[in-house]
């Protein structure tokens, strides 16, 4: 916390682009956000949202590992955590509808009901196969690093050992003139 507002993050700025902006810019936009996650009604807008609020979700913890103070970090770390649930929350509301029935509006028959459950269901694959897609990309990333990483190694033990033999001629060199 702020020693001159205890309780309060201290705004920590990002330099990155055209204007900086502190963490509490991104708490502040987050819950913009959730005013309009909130409000939102159809599922291809709710869903950029959430995107949205998942990116600024990832430039928070960008921001809070360069915080040096560990309190100040664990309270950051903790509030985030927190916007990661709600966002969690909202995902789930998004994708199986209301939990509680009160949002359901009048009784629908069986058919109706077991349409609505096929629909989510769908949904619900869709996400996947996407979430899937999207692991399977970055496993190929990660392989195509490992193996630049590798060679990078190589290529630096090579470099190494023919410097060491450089710096051993050089001093065999220096020796042979002084004498």
């Amino acid at each position: 916390t702020s020693p001159q507002h205890p309780g309060v993050i201290p705004s920590y700025t990002h330099k990155g682009g055209k204007h900086s902006m502190s963490i509490q810019d991104y708490y502040a936009d987050l819950d913009e956000l959730f005013g309009e996650i909130k409000a939102e009604t159809k599922k291809e807008k709710l869903d950029e949202l959430l995107s949205e609020a998942d990116e600024i979700v990832g430039q928070i913890k960008i921001e809070i590992a360069s915080i040096t103070n560990p309190n100040d970090k664990k309270e950051a770390l903790s509030k985030t955590s927190s916007y990661e649930k709600k966002i969690q929350a909202y995902k789930r509301k998004a994708l199986l509808g209301p939990q509680d029935g009160a949002d359901e509006g009048p009784k629908l028959s069986s058919v109706d009901k077991s349409k609505q459950g096929l629909a989510k269901l769908h949904g619900a694959r869709e996400m996947l196969a996407d979430t899937e897609e999207v692991g399977t990309k970055v496993l190929s990333d990660l392989a195509v690093q490992k193996e630049v990483i590798k060679r990078s190694t190589k290529t630096m033990k090579e470099t190494n050992q023919e410097l060491s033999m450089a710096q051993k001629l050089a001093n065999k060199m220096s020796r042979w003139w002084r004498a």
